[in-house]
């Protein structure tokens, strides 16, 4: 039977109805700090901590709850004879419930980079001590690490006549040591990073955020998860939930459009992006993109850098796609698409950025890299040809050279200054990525006069130069490397082709 409860908590989302409810049922009521002012206000009886310990909080409140009387109470089997004397012997009382959260330090030291003199401050030492050990003895003391879980304690309690069953107790003291964990990790994190190196040691801790239909395909069970404390960064406003694809592909489809500063729109099919345009308005850059490929667009993540207006939103419903992502949607543009209503409509948070660091599983270990983030090669560019590039061409080769950084390796893109016109992606030879780009830029009904062909890696031999030369284009950007660097340069001013090098290469897989 519950009789007394210490209450100690930094996020007070229901703590009041929870001790209200509490004293009701006849519960004493031990408190200390904020949250003792949050019951004393709400009317409600409370013991201070201080009367059980007989001192007051010292030390600017480090050592508040640290005393043998409060874990003695905690920590005694109520089965065991000599527990329960030598509680007596000290002067404690059995303390039955225990409802702790702790100082927010991600929240507070990790996202607003405090440094580690002001960071120490948000570890807490007395709420992690106290509720790891009421979960150690969940057989004696109900232990409550999460306001979610108070409406379903409240429930068992009225329903059990405040006997808490053991497999409840066994329920909340895991999600207890699965809080500590990763509490623990993200201060671990925090004091192992090193801006110069990959750290020695990684923690991966994270809790379910989300559970999927199913994985990349229907007979795999899938999941998505964030680290502790870390919200997810997008709000989702209608239609069906989000599938594992759909999670990957939204990433893809908002990182390109927020890349540049003009209207844009980047649609992305199976990891890559089937079309993009930049325009005076979103929708001239939707339509754009949607000509790249009229055909691999239908079904695809659309993603936009501007908030979606009406215009934009009447086009968006004509034809079936999975999932529209941008910053905002007018009141208008989501009247217009909540006709489609298993559209998923997705808005971004403010300042939305990629992780720094990418993490994959692979034979049975991690392989942990830096993102592929820009690396300012188009301010660097080293023209290799007798030919400079026009204005037109340095544009095309930066819209180029941004997309072609998410196209699966071996990685060909087509651009003019205006949109993506072709792509070849994941192909085991350079040449037929290209071969393929051309194909597909035909089947589309688009010229690629006078357009530039972008390379994720070097050119081997100059037979993709020749291929896209036979088409039209006149400027080249890729990364250069090659042993045969000067035989394809060669080539290229034969050709009469500008050709920019940016010593930066960009696999994807």
């Amino acid at each position: 039977m519950i009789k007394r409860a210490l209450l100690s908590v930094w996020f007070k989302d229901g703590i009041v109805e929870l001790g209200q409810f509490l004293s009701s049922s006849g519960v004493e009521l031990i408190s200390t700090g904020g949250t003792q002012k949050a019951l004393e206000n709400a009317g409600l009886k409370v013991t201070p901590v201080s009367d059980i310990t007989g001192t007051g909080s010292v030390m600017d409140g480090r050592v508040k709850t640290l005393d043998p009387k409060i874990f003695g109470g905690i920590l005694a089997d109520r089965e065991n004879e000599t527990h329960i004397t030598d509680l007596q012997n000290i002067g404690g009382s059995k303390i039955d419930l225990i409802v702790v959260n702790f100082y927010p330090f991600v929240q507070e030291a990790v996202e607003k980079g405090l440094d580690f003199r002001k960071a120490i401050e948000f570890i807490d030492i007395g709420g992690p001590s106290m509720i790891r050990a009421a979960a150690k003895n969940y057989h004696s003391v109900v232990p409550l690490c999460d306001p979610k879980l108070y409406n379903d304690f409240k429930q068992q309690f009225t329903e059990n006549d405040g006997q808490i069953p053991i497999e409840i107790r066994k329920k909340y003291a895991t999600k207890v040591f699965s809080m500590t964990s990763q509490y623990e990790s993200s201060i671990f994190d925090y004091f192992a990073k090193d801006d110069q190196e990959l750290p020695q040691t990684v923690s991966i801790n994270l809790y379910k955020s989300d559970e999927l239909r199913y994985g990349e395909n229907p007979h795999q069970k899938s999941a998505f998860y964030l680290p502790a404390g870390k919200e997810i960064p997008w709000e989702q406003h209608q239609g069906k939930a989000l599938s594992f694809n759909n999670y990957a592909d939204m990433e893809s489809a908002i990182a390109i459009a927020l890349q540049f500063n003009e209207p844009a729109c980047s649609i992305i099919k199976h990891s890559n992006p089937c079309g993009f345009g930049i325009g005076k308005s979103l929708k001239e850059a939707y339509l754009r993109a949607v000509t790249t490929d009229p055909l691999s667009y239908f079904g695809g993540i659309v993603g936009f850098n501007l908030e979606v207006d009406e215009d934009t939103a009447i086009e968006l419903v004509k034809p079936f796609l999975e999932c529209v992502i941008a910053p905002s949607f007018s009141d208008e543009a989501k009247k217009i698409l909540k006709k489609k209503k298993n559209l998923r409509i997705i808005t971004i948070t403010p300042n939305y950025q990629l992780d720094e660091y990418r993490i994959k599983s692979v034979a049975g270990g991690f392989l942990y890299q830096q993102q592929d983030l820009d690396q300012g090669e188009l301010n660097n560019l080293k023209v290799v040809t007798n030919r400079k590039p026009t204005s037109s061409e340095f544009n095309a080769m930066k819209l180029g050279w941004i997309l072609v950084r998410f196209v699966k390796s071996n990685a060909i893109v087509f651009a003019n200054e205006h949109q993506l016109l072709g792509v070849g992606a994941g192909q085991m030879s350079r040449v037929d990525s290209v071969k393929i780009a051309i194909r597909k830029a035909k089947e589309a009904g688009l010229s690629l006069e006078n357009a530039v062909i972008a390379s994720d890696a070097f050119f081997p031999f100059p037979d993709s130069l020749e291929l896209a030369s036979e088409e039209g284009i006149s400027a080249v950007i890729q990364p250069g490397g090659s042993i045969k660097d000067d035989t394809v340069i060669k080539r290229a001013d034969e050709l009469d082709l500008s050709m920019c090098l940016t010593k930066i290469r960009h696999f994807y897989h």
